[in-house]
């Protein structure tokens, strides 16, 4: 695992150098060496710019070092260039979305504290094509807390088990349809976990819902949508990893904060070390960037007082 930036770029050009000193410059740059940092258990690796020979170092590096998981700096997460080559390295790139669906309930928390409603009376739907531990922990976790939850899934027979546990166990219904015009229409809040654009939008949506995508950038095409469309999430980072901060500052918070936390263990023991920590959603993102508290208040129905 390593931690990976790189060098801010020298403008030369506001430097009060003379041709030849420039040109030096720029020579001395194709040629410079990876840096490796070392900082308790962070390997800090900056590269000192984005040309072929230093990708190739970068990929030698990785082949070597036996890299199989890798977290970014925004600088080079929103480099299309850089992340199609980075792709191409057979590693995992840390990106927020894993520890996203861990925090599906600290997500609908979030949102009816948001909205001045209690979560008891929400009716929360899942959109899930596959099943895994993560949906079936998410599920688990949220139906015994609130009004109606609804699984809309292409494979109803995935999600039999579940079903048939949470009945079993507590005596509780787990809904499940695919009903284009019905499945979602009283939904207060619609966690998404794999559903495509094009997927989601042949339903109904209701006209105020909060939609929360948890592994695509979704576009929402009804025109008579006015609710919350949710990408993405800001988090306070704990108190106990902000020393390394001061290493990693121009590093997403939530998603260092899923490389500290990445292992692969039951999403039960992660939703605990989550609650340990005592993180909390600070902030939903849409297309546009956070979306403000006051938001959620046009998509209240039932106040809290």
């Amino acid at each position: 695992m390593i931690y990976l930036r790189v060098e801010d770029k020298i403008d030369y050009t506001k430097m009060k150098f003379n041709f030849f000193r420039k040109q030096i410059c720029n020579i001395k740059n194709k040629f410079l060496k990876l840096k490796e940092e070392k900082f308790e258990n962070i390997v800090l690796l900056t590269i000192p710019n984005l040309n072929n020979i230093t990708l190739n170092k970068l990929s030698k590096y990785i082949k070597i070092n036996c890299i199989n998981r890798i977290c970014l700096s925004d600088t080079l997460l929103k480099n299309d260039v850089f992340m199609e080559f980075i792709k191409n390295e057979q590693v995992k790139i840390l990106d927020g979305k894993w520890l996203f669906k861990h925090l599906t309930e600290c997500c609908a928390e979030y949102i009816c504290t948001s909205k001045k409603e209690d979560l008891g009376y929400q009716e929360i739907s899942f959109l899930s094509k596959d099943i895994n531990d993560i949906v079936v922990n998410a599920i688990k976790d949220l139906a015994p807390k609130i009004k109606i939850l609804n699984v809309i899934t292409f494979d109803e027979n995935k999600f039999r088990k579940v079903e048939r546990d949470l009945y079993e166990q507590k005596g509780i219904i787990l809904n499940m349809n695919n009903n284009y015009k019905k499945s979602l229409i009283k939904s207060d809040i619609i966690f998404n976990f794999d559903f495509l654009d094009e997927e989601i939008n042949k339903y109904i949506l209701p006209k105020k819902t909060c939609i929360v995508n948890f592994n695509n950038d979704i576009k929402i095409n009804s025109k008579s949508f006015e609710g919350i469309n949710a990408n993405f999430y800001d988090i306070q980072m704990p108190r106990k990893y902000l020393k390394n901060s001061i290493y990693l500052k121009d590093f997403n918070s939530s998603i260092l904060y899923e490389s500290y936390i990445y292992k692969k263990t039951s999403p039960q023991n992660i939703v605990k070390e989550i609650k340990e920590d005592g993180v909390d959603i600070v902030f939903l993102n849409g297309r546009n960037g956070r979306i403000r508290k006051n938001e959620y208040l046009n998509l209240s129905k039932k106040i809290v007082n």
